[in-house]
């Protein structure tokens, strides 16, 4: 890359990739690698195109809520919430009193639950509004969304990157399988080595996952950090032992299934008396119902931060707001995609509020 481009050249993705065979099997392996140059000090080698920047959330097409909500006020009503004109659709929650709540907050109710929050969760959100709300803003929708956004953001809890000065930083990446926590150690690892110029370590024990290994060995190589592999318990305390020098020590573990007590008990063991960070990772495809499992599941070990992944799978962002108000711990990071290192974001309560309200 550098005999390429020069020698401020930085590796960004690699993999390795198969050509001919079947089905990817009994070819010729090759490996593709993407790099970048500094556009203020190199020339871009001619035919290659900048990338574009990805439209913002939610806004991938059609018209925003608020342009499409109808504009008629509905007053309360006496009667009991009804069956909805359309049967597939929940009309909306009623006050304590059984008065229907006006036209304008059922839409918002029901925009809300199109975002993945919680039909109770919605409620909760929509009562409090009303609380603050004033009487002759009651059928305004920018003024409802107005204030259920502050609402939101003041619920949203979130967390800077660590501030390096001069102590050590241990992290620690738990959650269940399939939620990308490798992939996400090796972003934290590149940005953190290769763009904040610190001394980063890699930890890892998962030496369950077939490759698992291997795949952290190989990002570690690209980037140019050193990696140490953790049998055991006092494996892992020789590691950081080792690691002492280092200004950040990410330590990857293998996932454990929230329903799988021997393996919850087994990583418990690893990270007792471990001084490090503990980041819950989940992903923002995992529902509702199994979210508050492995929150529960993974309740015997103190989450000191989130990390939510895969937001590039899903339309619906209720998760950010259910991960956060059940675990009590801010979100440290999101995940938009697979790629080494840009697909990850720090967490900004002004952007997860957005997302979180569809905007």
């Amino acid at each position: 890359m550098k005999g390429e481009f020069g020698e401020d050249a930085v590796i960004l993705h690699t993999k390795r990739i198969k050509q001919g065979g079947f089905f990817g099997l009994f070819g010729r392996q090759k490996f593709e690698v993407i790099g970048a140059i500094d556009p203020d000090g190199q020339t871009r080698p001619s035919g290659q195109k900048a990338k574009e920047s990805p439209p913002p959330y939610g806004k991938a097409g059609g018209e925003s809520f608020l342009q499409a909500a109808p504009k008629k006020d509905v007053p309360l009503r006496d009667d009991p919430v009804q069956q909805s004109e359309e049967p597939h659709r929940h009309p909306g929650p009623s006050s304590a009193s059984g008065k229907l709540w006006p036209e304008s907050i059922r839409n918002v109710y029901r925009q809300l639950v199109d975002c993945d929050l919680p039909k109770e969760t919605a409620q909760e959100l929509l009562k409090k509004v009303l609380q603050t709300i004033p009487k002759h803003e009651l059928h305004d929708l920018a003024k409802i969304w107005n204030h259920l956004n502050t609402l939101v953001a003041s619920e949203i809890a979130t967390v800077n990157p660590w501030e390096f000065d001069g102590t050590q930083k241990r992290a620690v990446l738990i959650g269940p399988t399939g939620v990308g926590k490798t992939t996400t150690i090796a972003k934290l690892a590149a940005n953190f080595a290769l763009v904040a110029g610190k001394n980063v370590g890699l930890i890892t024990v998962d030496t369950y996952r077939i490759a698992a290994v291997d795949q952290l060995k190989a990002y570690a190589d690209i980037i140019g950090v050193p990696i140490r592999i953790a049998y055991s318990p006092q494996d892992l305390t020789d590691a950081l032992c080792a690691m002492e020098d280092r200004d950040l020590v990410l330590i990857d573990t293998a996932g454990r299934s929230h329903r799988n007590r021997m393996q919850m008990a087994e990583l418990k063991t690893f990270l007792d008396g471990i001084d490090a960070e503990i980041h819950l990772v989940v992903s923002a495809t995992t529902k509702d119902r199994d979210l508050s499992d492995i929150i529960h599941a993974f309740s015997g070990i103190d989450i000191d931060r989130l990390i939510v992944t895969k937001l590039d799978e899903t339309s619906g962002f209720g998760i950010l707001f259910q991960a956060t108000n059940k675990t009590r711990a801010p979100i440290a990071f999101i995940t938009t995609g697979q790629s080494v290192p840009e697909d990850i974001e720090v967490a900004e309560p002004e952007k997860i509020t957005q997302m979180i309200l569809g905007e």
